[in-house]
């Protein structure tokens, strides 16, 4: 322990201990430079050999979230490493649990939905930066503003790319991977039922579960009965380990129980006499599955959940039912009542009928040909004869999704099914539903809507239940949900219905790669590239073996560009959009890593050619317009900045971009004669767009902001 008044890095005076955590000591310190008071935490020094060098410390300090204190300062004195972050004003939620007992949903869940956007930045860095303490004492709590602050993170998993594993245990919050061997449990598990470790946050009264025993275990330790843990103990410790931990600090703070050490011995959530929605009770359940890969497999997931939480209620669900079959019965009583009135079977105009038909058959063939807008242009003549007939509509969602336009095509299937009541007359109409649903659930897996496939595919395999295709896709949808086991059923069925092997092989694959065995991923995608014959399979296979090199770390990343150099330059592929886009990703991902200016001008001319190939998107614009201001083409980027205002006036980067060549441009300028006016303006609107986006984690969003304030404080506006 370090005395009070002591003065480290001539700086900071130590003014009293405030706590002991998993990675360090953790001091409140006056800062002389500053004149305010901060934290020092003195990390231990299992965690101060990991700190390699200065640079990575600094990405410590180059994060920025609401939730989350600033990193302010990292020094080495004494032989130590020391961390200085800002003094966060309020009280620890265990602190509040000692006083109150527990909390209520409403309350719980304000902090929950804080707390997972701060999740969800830290794990979005790259690498990744993984908490591996959160519980009520890492947590802040500002009664005036209602806001909650996460503490203490531990960097040294922010940083060692080796490190699986952390040398300390927060009994009851801990995830069972966070133990390094079952003889380590056993001894931390005896230490408890004996009464040497303290087992948590004393609590006057607690709420009493429905069923069972809150906190009982077994008196001697029994190695058997634990048995199905022991594959998880001392699993890599990741971002699923923090989603663990951020669920058992909700379930005390929503019980005023801590979570048994003894894992087989947890209360479910849901078996507490207390009130609270099914879909929180879903989350915080999922959140504590004992096996990691049933958690949400990071922050970003858990947040995604907790943005959706309502949807996850059965009387949520109930009513879309009931508003879908609603919907069915009526088209039903409809038709019913046109068949009485007519006294027999209503048929519609035989002339109409042939030229529907025609007009069908005519987009068909200009769909092969790969003329997508004329394919679209006899499409719309087909349903102005007839508008609730499905093979038209099926086709038009087809012809979008090959064309790439996912979002449209997205769009436009929920438009679809939402305005119109189609009429079934056979089987084959059936299996045309089934196939427009089936479509809209491989659009939204390329948007990366996993959730929402899932639901489509469901769908399509209700109407059409013996197309093998649309169990490869289920499968691969539910892989990426991270339902593994559930994928690789719905896999064997369809190799059962004779599924194409290479079919098989992506699937396999894509449920490989969710389970975050890239080599067992690659060998999979490589085998798809060996076998098939389908152009479209072949080009996913690419990019997912892309995706399995960029996972695999800097060697691999030579090998992925090195692979879709390759490709790109074959025939068939030279305007392939997606491989090119791929390409220049991979391109500008090296120049980050090794700073390299031609990996920087290489994805400029990928990019440039994108976007003259007729790729307009936002992705590939923000792209594009940022690497032409780092190279010092002003103009070129000024009119993609403008562009984008004008095709995607509701979101905010376009307004970005030109807020930094505003900034840069007054920056050459001598101080007299500088001007931001323009700049306010630029940034006052991509703010206004950025909070309506509910934004966060946008790092040069976050400098805009600071440059913002800095200028107005000098008085230059």
């Amino acid at each position: 322990m370090i005395n009070k008044g002591v003065r480290l890095n001539n700086r900071y005076v130590i003014d009293r201990a405030i706590g002991e955590g998993g990675g360090g000591v953790v001091y409140r310190a006056f800062d002389s430079n500053l004149q305010n008071y901060v934290v020092v935490k003195q990390i231990k020094e299992s965690a101060s050999s990991l700190l390699e060098s200065r640079a990575e410390a600094d990405i410590l300090k180059g994060l920025k979230h609401e939730n989350l204190p600033k990193v302010l300062d990292f020094f080495e004195a004494q032989g130590r490493v020391f961390t200085v972050i800002d003094f966060i004003e309020g009280v620890s939620l265990a602190d509040g649990l000692k006083a109150r007992g527990w909390f209520g949903q409403k309350e719980v869940l304000m902090w929950a939905r804080q707390l997972s956007r701060a999740l969800a930045y830290l794990h979005s860095q790259y690498p990744p930066i993984i908490h591996s303490d959160i519980k009520p004492g890492n947590i802040m709590w500002n009664g005036k503003t209602g806001k909650v602050c996460l503490i203490d993170f531990n960097i040294s998993l922010a940083f060692h790319k080796g490190q699986k594993s952390v040398t300390w245990l927060s009994g009851g919050y801990s995830p069972p991977e966070q133990y390094r061997s079952m003889e380590q449990y056993g001894a931390y598990l005896t230490k408890v039922m004996a009464g040497t470790t303290k087992q948590g946050a004393g609590v006057s009264s607690c709420r009493q579960a429905g069923t069972g025993q809150a906190g009982a275990s077994t008196k001697v330790f029994d190695r058997r009965a634990f048995a199905s843990l022991e594959p998880v103990m001392n699993c890599r410790v990741d971002e699923r380990s923090d989603v663990y931990s951020f669920g058992a600090t909700l379930y005390h703070l929503l019980t005023g129980r801590k979570p048994d050490v003894n894992f087989l011995s947890i209360v479910p959530i849901s078996a507490y006499q207390i009130p609270l929605s099914e879909g929180f009770c879903h989350i915080i359940e999922k959140c504590m599955e004992l096996s990691p890969e049933r958690r949400y497999q990071n922050g970003i997931q858990l947040n995604e959940a907790f943005e959706h939480i309502y949807e996850l209620d059965s009387e949520y669900r109930g009513f879309w039912r009931r508003r879908f079959w609603g919907n069915v019965i009526s088209a039903s009583m409809m038709a019913g009542g046109l068949l009485m009135a007519g006294g027999g079977l209503l048929v519609k105009d035989w002339e109409d009928q042939i030229r529907y038909q025609a007009y069908v058959q005519e987009a068909e063939s200009f769909l092969e040909d790969g003329d997508y807008e004329e394919a679209l242009a006899q499409i719309e003549k087909a349903g102005k004869i007839d508008g609730n007939r499905v093979d038209a509509d099926e086709l038009k969602l087809l012809v979008l999704y090959r064309e790439g336009r996912y979002e449209e095509c997205i769009w436009q299937g929920f438009s679809l099914l939402g305005k119109k009541q189609y009429r079934l007359k056979d089987e084959k109409d059936r299996a045309r539903l089934g196939n427009l649903y089936y479509i809209m659930g491989c659009a939204l897996l390329e948007q990366e809507q996993e959730e929402d496939a899932v639901s489509c595919l469901e769908e399509a395999l209700e109407y059409e239940e013996e197309n093998p295709d649309f169990y490869r896709e289920y499968a691969i949808a539910l892989a990426r949900c991270n339902k593994t086991d559930k994928a690789g059923k719905v896999l064997e069925k369809a190799r059962k219905m004779d599924l194409d092997s290479d079919s098989i092989a992506f699937a396999a694959g894509e449920i490989a790669y969710a389970g975050k065995a890239y080599e067992e991923a690659e060998e999979k995608f490589l085998k798809v590239l060996k076998e098939t014959t389908d152009p479209r399979l072949r080009e996913r296979a690419v990019l997912m073996v892309n995706r399995t090199y960029v996972q695999q770390g800097k060697d691999s990343l030579d090998k992925a560009i090195a692979m879709l150099e390759e490709e790109t330059g074959k025939k068939e592929n030279r305007q392939n959009k997606r491989l090119l886009e791929a390409l220049a990703a991979d391109y500008l991902m090296r120049a980050e890593e090794n700073g390299s200016q031609e990996d920087r001008i290489k994805a400029l001319n990928q990019y440039v050619a994108l976007y003259d190939s007729g790729d307009k998107s936002l992705r590939v614009m923000g792209n594009l317009g940022i690497l032409y201001r780092e190279a010092g083409k002003v103009s070129e980027a000024q009119q993609i900045g403008e562009q984008m205002l004008d095709q995607y006036p509701e979101d905010y980067q376009g307004h970005k971009l030109l807020a930094f060549l505003e900034l840069d441009k007054q920056q050459q300028r001598e101080n007299s004669r500088r001007n931001y006016q323009n700049f306010q303006i630029c940034y006052e609107n991509a703010r206004k767009l950025y909070d309506k986006q509910k934004g966060y984690g946008d790092e040069e969003m976050d400098f805009l902001g600071q440059m913002d304030e800095d200028l107005r404080k000098g008085g230059w506006y």
